[in-house]
């Protein structure tokens, strides 16, 4: 498993360098003509076509496919990604509109629970609340769609319906391993990407440490993705074979 989350992690990295200049460039494209507005919109496609590439090719070269063969069938097989990227949109979209009705009404719900069971702070189920939801969108349903897009790239759709994958990704040992990898690899390095120590000299020193702070923070995620990625694909094709057999 090791020498697989190694070499996912190198090519998502590989991807990031490559989609933060596509993303960079959308940025920086005007949309006051035509043309550019063309130039956006083609920029954007290409953002999506590359994200379902190297997705579909993570998934592949996690389950063991060589990395020729990984990219024919990942260019082959956008669709699947579409497919399953979308419900995994639609549902992290939704609890971030369910965070936002908390947060707009969260003197009503502290006034109920005064009411109701006497607590005097509800901040412990406003805690709560926000970090589930966090957990939810970026683990355990980003898990559901990487087995279902597993599933889908193996045996094809009927399988992906079919078989019992669900089960497989959300195991609590495949739950366990990727919350852990979330948590140490990305969430943590992520709220240390803007972290600056003080006192540091404005000469090559505080350029050098920050572009090293960055490369690590990436280094980390790129390895928390890779772990997270072929900890679902693993579980879930692991099942297929299982019932398969």
């Amino acid at each position: 498993m090791i020498r697989r989350v190694v070499t996912v992690a190198i090519w998502l990295a590989a991807w990031s360098a490559g989609v933060a200049g596509l993303y960079w460039a959308f940025l920086n494209t005007p949309e006051s003509t035509t043309a550019s507005l063309g130039l956006s919109a083609f920029l954007a496609l290409t953002l999506l076509l590359a994200t379902a590439v190297a997705v579909n090719t993570s998934v592949l070269l996690a389950v063991g496919e060589p990395l020729q063969p990984s990219l024919r069938g990942a260019l082959r097989r956008v669709h699947w990604f579409v497919a399953a990227a979308l419900p995994v949109a639609l549902i992290a979209w939704l609890l971030l509109r369910a965070d936002a009705w908390v947060a707009t009404r969260s003197g009503e719900i502290s006034a109920w629970f005064i009411a109701s069971l006497g607590w005097a702070d509800a901040s412990p189920f406003f805690l709560a609340q926000r970090y589930v939801s966090l957990w939810l969108r970026w683990v355990a349903v980003p898990i559901a769609g990487l087995a279902v897009l597993t599933a889908c790239l193996r045996h094809g759709a009927a399988v992906a319906v079919s078989r019992r994958w669900m089960r497989a990704a959300w195991h609590w040992r495949t739950l366990a391993i990727a919350t852990t990898a979330f948590v140490l690899l990305i969430a943590l390095p992520w709220r240390a990407a803007a972290w600056r120590p003080t006192g540091l000299p404005p000469t090559w020193v505080e350029p050098t440490l920050a572009g090293l702070r960055l490369l690590l923070v990436t280094i980390a995620i790129a390895v928390g993705a890779a772990i997270i990625l072929v900890t679902a694909a693993r579980a879930a094709d692991d099942s297929d074979a299982t019932v398969q057999n």
